[in-house]
């Protein structure tokens, strides 16, 4: 007879100093939102594919191989992480995206098909930018 594990039906992972339960593959941004930390995004949706184009969502990740920054929207949690949406990388990381970002984006948007609707506007004031 051979023992077999079941599956893990969750991972342990730490989200800004709080223990947080998550589902094996579950993107890092939606593990955040969960546990109520804000991480600041463009191109996601969660009901669309990830593509990780704007990398406005950048954390850090302290893992098997020290601290590094990834983006979230394409990081599957993994056992162990430990994981910081407000440390000082990544905060730098955010605020230099959204810069590039924004540098050449006129903020009256007179071509956008969103007509006024566009989170744009909104993020500066989340993500802790005041100019």
């Amino acid at each position: 007879m051979t023992d077999t594990a079941a599956p893990k039906t969750t991972v342990s992972v730490t989200i800004d100093g709080r223990a947080v339960e998550a589902k094996p593959g579950q993107l890092l941004i939606d593990a955040c939102e969960q546990s109520g930390s804000f991480v600041p995004h463009f191109c996601y949706h969660p009901r669309m594919s990830p593509v990780g184009m704007c990398r406005q969502c950048i954390v850090e990740v302290e893992g098997p191989r020290g601290k590094s920054l990834v983006v979230s929207c394409m990081t599957p949690v993994a056992e162990g992480q430990v994981v910081s949406t407000t440390s000082a990388p990544a905060k730098r990381a955010q605020e230099g995206v959204l810069e590039l970002l924004l540098a050449n984006h006129p903020l009256d948007c007179p071509v956008c098909d969103k007509g006024g609707e566009c989170p744009r506007p909104t993020v500066r004031p989340r993500s802790g930018r005041d100019r």
